[in-house]
């Protein structure tokens, strides 16, 4: 099962907190040329819109089992840590195609009221990590530390690159192959890691 969120109301953890392996995929999302944006908009403009985006977002990751690890400015950090690595996958991927679904009705409420629209990319990345309460005696946070983060988090920012809403890594288009459309988009070279990454671009959803 996957770990529940702990209660810090003690300095010290739980031990069940002290760190494990577990087989994960995650997402991450950004809002494109967002940060610039907010240098051109009122400040309450720029909470007032972040706080009903996330609420846009956080319905689809909900209700495909995604728990948000964290918020960090406009990027948020999603987590499937259950115990079928697949159904996982799936369930991440279901939620990113269902975040680009809500995001598109958010751009129309934004034309109709006359302001810019903003465009959310998204990174997913499957493997192992490490789970645990991270921090200080007086603060911890439960988190997920790994290669998987730093990749689902570097495809994420490729999209603009390569002008897509979704990059995959291989490692999650090997787990959800089945139903997944995707655009092939070769070896890429990623920062921090030696070798080029084969990554995917999800395009749709094969529920049969």
């Amino acid at each position: 099962m996957p770990l529940p969120h702990p209660d810090f109301d003690s300095l010290t953890p739980p031990p069940t907190f002290a760190g494990e392996s577990r087989e994960v995929t995650i997402l991450f999302s950004d809002l494109e040329g967002f940060t610039a944006l907010t240098e051109q908009i009122p400040p309450r403009e720029v909470v007032d819109f972040l706080n009903r985006y996330f609420t846009a977002m956080a319905e689809p990751l909900a209700a495909h089992g995604g728990r948000i690890d964290s918020y960090m400015g406009d990027a948020m950090m999603v987590v499937w840590d259950g115990e079928d690595p697949t159904q996982d996958a799936c369930n991440a991927a279901k939620a990113a195609l269902a975040m680009l679904a809500r995001m598109e009705t958010l751009q129309l409420e934004r034309l109709a009221e006359g302001k810019r629209p903003v465009k959310v990319r998204i990174g997913l990345s499957s493997g192992s990590a490490i789970v645990g309460a991270i921090g200080s005696p007086r603060f911890r946070q439960w988190t997920v530390i790994g290669d998987v983060v730093n990749t689902a988090s570097r495809l994420e920012a490729l999209n603009k690159q390569f002008h897509t809403d979704i990059l995959l890594s291989e490692s999650t288009f090997a787990l959800i192959r089945p139903w997944a459309e995707v655009k092939t988009l070769g070896p890429v070279s990623l920062k921090g890691r030696r070798e080029a990454l084969e990554c995917y671009a999800l395009v749709n959803w094969r529920d049969a």
